[in-house]
């Protein structure tokens, strides 16, 4: 047995990778490991054998040396913390949980398993997805409301939140035994609540009610996490390929660093980077833009680094030259890619994950990694990004030494580049003032991660600021009433389905008919010009390639949307126009729509190069019209508005469909000419489609 736990061993950190292929092959077909671990709480003599032999005297002397050890900071200012702290705090003390969709309320003890089970089953046997929206559970259980208490304890000084703190932490040990119930199916949910208990009860140390028994029963229930991320990796590596694997994987090196008094922490820590390192790799272009291209993933994945980062660079770990360059892009496209209202795009999958664990909005936790980000790498236009003062979310992760880091850097006034490019992602942003257009034609991750959306060729749009056109968002990953495949579907989003049929059509709730096959973006950036013309065959199956050329007008600050559609045989194609929720749609004359935002014209629409067989519907959102509904964060869904034009059209060699659409901020006659097929000419340009990209030029008389 001892052999075969050494050549286990050498399999979890890399040594054999081959035989572990194998291996975990026929491990699948069980429980996706070797061997059960202990499925009980660790006494403190047993914890005892988990430390490094000769360390400690006894259990006392363990705890008293894990309170003295170093920690990235000498003191937490109050000043940094929000007042809004204490409020959260209250809220926590009452047994109150607003999370996500749901609205946590507990009027006698807190059932941690919210109905998924009694914590009493091995999880492996314990309900999943299956059984319902497990999403808002695993996010009770990550623990986000441990640290709120703590920096209530730290600002107020009152004991009752770190005695609240003790009695939510041994409630939540009672319930949930290692390796038992719902709180042990997701790995990464074990890493998030590990790095939320080690920054709980760094902030709480030396607290009065942060007693000895909760901090005894804190460290046993930490290290079984971490034994159990640990045992699962390599199973990871093999079935999910996505943001769950760099989560897990980062989560173990971060609690093997902040915990090397456990014997395994060394192999832990080698094998949590030898995967991690390599998947990193793997999933990050080279543009920065993580593949699932999803910002709401993309950020999660920065913030896992960020952390990981932070403690080594504490610990004067090195830090591999490419994962260090990826982490520097990573931020940097999470800076261009941040819409004018402060928010990320709601693009692909998101579901609300958070690791550092502070009660924060999107655009707060933007501030706090550019803030962090800036001391690292001593980028000033990440600290342009931030509102100039250190907070707490970077303070928490680099102490006093980055807060001077910080300081020290120039502070300018935030400035973007007219166009942002991410090549391999294939995600273009155009930004103008508070103008912004994001173009999206991402490549297909399937079958690595089931987060894609069937959206090739669509676009975002903001004008002055306020959000024009929009994305469908997530809404929920388990959903009985439909909207999780209708929020994904084509329809949805600002492109075109072909025959009422979309890019893809959705099986279950992650995975799509067939593969969407995305083509080349093209981009040329002139003077007063941006073109942008990609184009997908998703639709090959049916005969017919999609290409958009997206044409942004600075000086008239218009956008141009032509969509050509190629192919053979007769088609009805339908265009749709998704606004946010509380819009205004309304027909302005022949062809011609008004978009209106809190009693304000936000924008004109207008349709060119029309045929007497078009048709638009001015369409609602409803319970039956699911496409035209929209997901502002997970687990929410409004009603909204959109336009749709549809035509028929009979598709051959040299005859494609064109079909034009004029964003504008005002009113404004375009002076349309067609000069010859797929030749158009206004606002005095000429946009000529036969060319890739197609070519804009000042047109001639």
């Amino acid at each position: 047995m001892a052999r075969f736990q050494k050549v286990y061993d050498d399999i979890l950190t890399g040594s054999l990778p081959g035989l572990g292929s194998r291996l975990e092959a026929l491990a699948a077909g069980h429980l996706g490991t070797f061997r059960r671990l202990p499925a009980r709480e660790l006494s403190e003599t047993d914890f005892l054998d988990t430390l490094q032999p000769g360390a400690f005297e006894n259990y006392s002397d363990f705890l008293e040396h894990s309170g003295t050890t170093a920690l990235p900071w000498k003191d937490v200012p109050q000043a940094l913390i929000p007042a809004r702290t204490i409020e959260n705090a209250e809220e926590t003390l009452q047994r109150h949980f607003p999370l996500l969709d749901s609205d946590f309320t507990f009027p006698g003890p807190i059932d941690w398993h919210c109905g998924f089970g009694d914590g009493r089953k091995h999880w492996s046997d314990s309900p999943n997805t299956a059984a319902g929206d497990l999403r808002p559970c695993r996010e009770l259980n990550r623990h986000r409301s441990f640290v709120t208490l703590a920096l209530a304890a730290l600002k107020t000084g009152d004991t009752k939140y770190a005695r609240a703190f003790s009695a939510l932490l041994n409630s939540w040990c009672d319930q949930n035994a290692p390796e038992k119930g719902v709180n042990y199916i997701y790995s990464i949910d074990l890493g998030i609540r590990g790095v939320a208990w080690v920054f709980a009860s760094r902030l709480l140390r030396g607290q009065d009610g942060f007693d000895r028994a909760t901090q005894s029963r804190l460290q046993r229930n930490l290290y079984a996490q971490a034994r159990h991320i640990a045992e699962y990796l390599a199973y990871a590596e093999e079935t999910g390929r996505n943001h769950r694997l760099i989560g897990e994987a980062a989560s173990l090196a971060y609690l093997a660093l902040t915990c090397p008094q456990w014997k395994e922490s060394e192999k832990w820590l080698k094998q949590a980077l030898g995967a991690l390192w390599a998947t990193f790799d793997d999933q990050v272009y080279t543009d920065g833009m993580h593949f699932e291209a999803s910002f709401g993933y993309h950020l999660l994945v920065t913030e896992f680094m960020l952390l990981l980062f932070s403690e080594m660079r504490r610990q004067k770990r090195p830090i591999p030259a490419k994962a260090y360059t990826l982490l520097e892009k990573m931020a940097t496209a999470l800076r261009l890619a941040r819409q004018p209202d402060g928010e990320l795009p709601n693009i692909n999958d998101n579901d609300g994950s958070v690791l550092i664990p502070l009660e924060l909005t999107t655009e707060e936790r933007l501030q706090g990694i550019m803030a962090a980000m800036a001391a690292l790498y001593e980028r000033p236009d990440f600290k342009s990004a931030t509102a100039s003062d250190w907070p707490l979310y970077a303070h928490l992760l680099l102490g006093e030494k980055g807060a001077e880091d910080f300081r020290l850097l120039a502070h300018y006034a935030e400035d973007f580049p007219a166009l942002a490019e991410f090549h391999e992602a294939r995600i273009h942003i155009v930004r103008q003032q508070k103008d912004y257009v994001l173009f999206k034609n991402n490549p297909d991750p399937s079958p690595e991660s089931g987060h894609n959306h069937a959206d090739l060729l669509s676009l975002l749009l903001f004008f002055d600021g306020t959000q024009v056109l929009t994305d469908a968002g997530t809404y929920r990953y388990a959903d009985d009433n439909g909207f999780r495949n209708a929020l994904r579907s084509t329809a949805a989003h600002n492109t075109v389905t072909v025959d009422t049929h979309g890019q893809s059509e959705p099986q279950g709730r992650f995975m799509w008919a067939t593969q969407l096959k995305p083509g080349l973006t093209e981009v040329v950036e002139e003077a007063d010009t941006i073109v942008i013309d990609g184009q997908h065959d998703s639709f090959e199956r049916m005969g017919v390639t999609h290409r958009r050329i997206a044409v942004w007008l600075k000086k008239q600050e218009t956008l141009v949307v032509i969509d050509q559609m190629q192919g053979q045989d007769t088609h009805y194609f339908e265009q749709f126009w998704h606004f946010p929720p509380g819009s205004m749609i309304e027909d302005a004359g022949i062809k011609l729509y008004r978009l209106t935002q809190g009693g304000k014209p936000s924008a004109f629409i207008r349709f060119l190069r029309e045929k007497d067989n078009d048709a638009h519907e001015l369409t609602a959102g409803t319970e039956r019209n699911k496409t035209c509904n929209i997901s502002p964060r997970y687990g929410y869904v409004l009603p909204s508005t959109a336009v749709k034009h549809s035509w028929t059209s009979t598709l051959a060699k040299g005859n494609s469909a064109h079909r034009i659409t004029i964003f504008s901020k005002t009113d404004i006659d375009p002076a349309f000419a067609e000069v010859w097929h797929a030749e158009f000419r206004l606002f005095g340009w000429s946009i000529d489609c036969n060319q890739t990209p197609a070519k804009v030029t000042v047109a001639k008389d």
